[in-house]
């Protein structure tokens, strides 16, 4: 429903120095109780519609907890979170000049880069927060140094994880309440990534080798309190009979995340999945990762 338009975010304190006109202009009506879905309880969580020019047209509590509906044969039906989010969208269409919005259907595209590179799918298994169980992809350009420690081993090998630290530091937990710097309000990124790899060669169809990565990886972000979690790495490499460098690379990442709860003082341990795939060179006819 919102490909056509420009989604963004923001998250921050009433506080800060720096927030938004839009943003300030929506905590000032919604800390006077004129927010759609009118006062009571509120979430910490609010949507804006702006108009091109950046003027605020309507906004909403994004969870905001609404009454029983009856449903079909008379039976009471609570309305789900998408109708009540496409009902607060419907009144801003009024004040919004949409007479050349796209109408036509946008099929879902995979980010994609035009060297070469990996793909990563990131979930955070999170029972209570089911939007994090959706996949965060992310694309990462990689040169031909980055390829090198992946290059075909003859025989068991070692490799740090720490040489492929510009895909997997992308393998973190989609959410913008995760790490969190208080200050810039950005989320701390992956600083190291640690870990001893096995590659070894793993047989030949006659038309393209095989290796297998794998081991245990440890990822620390920037932020505090030298956070860190960690779990299993295992990869799938396809080589020429006669070329080091990589074709292809298709691997999997099964890890745990401990997210710290502040009101309990504790820590749950969730699944924290990850997938990688190659991006071969799209000026490249024979589609190889290295030239």
């Amino acid at each position: 429903m919102l490909r056509p338009f420009i989604a963004a975010s923001w998250h921050g304190h009433r506080n800060d120095p720096n927030i938004p006109d839009p943003v300030r202009e929506v905590w000032q009506k919604k800390f006077r109780g004129r927010g759609f879905g009118g006062k009571g309880q509120q979430s910490n969580v609010d949507l804006a519609i702006l108009d091109a020019e950046g003027n605020l047209i309507h906004w909403f509590d994004a969870f905001r907890r609404m009454g029983p509906r009856r449903g079909p044969g008379g039976g009471q039906k609570r309305e789900s979170l998408g109708d009540y989010t496409i009902r607060g969208l419907k009144q801003a269409l009024p004040a919004l000049d949409l007479d050349h919005a796209p109408t036509a259907e946008h099929p879902l595209k995979l980010p994609d880069l035009e060297q070469p590179g990996i793909r990563v799918f990131v979930r955070l298994l999170e029972e209570r927060m089911r939007a994090y169980r959706a996949p965060v992809v992310e694309v990462v350009a990689l040169n031909k140094e980055d390829w090198k420690p992946l290059h075909y081993p003859r025989k068991k090998g070692r490799v740090e994880a720490s040489a492929l630290k510009k895909w997997l530091s992308q393998v973190y937990p989609p959410g913008v309440m995760e790490r969190t710097s208080q200050q810039t309000k950005k989320v701390y990124q992956i600083s190291r990534v640690d870990g001893n790899l096995t590659i070894r060669p793993a047989g030949s169809d006659g038309k393209l080798r095989y290796a297998l990565l794998s081991g245990a990886i440890r990822l620390t972000d920037e932020g505090p309190g030298d956070f860190t979690y960690g779990g299993e790495l295992e990869v799938v490499l396809t080589y020429s009979e006669s070329g080091p460098a990589p074709l292809s690379l298709r691997g999997v990442f099964e890890g745990i995340y401990p997210r710290y709860n502040p009101v309990q003082r504790q820590s749950r341990d969730i699944p924290l999945r990850a997938a990688f795939e190659s991006l071969s060179d799209k000026n490249e006819s024979r589609g190889p990762l290295q030239r």
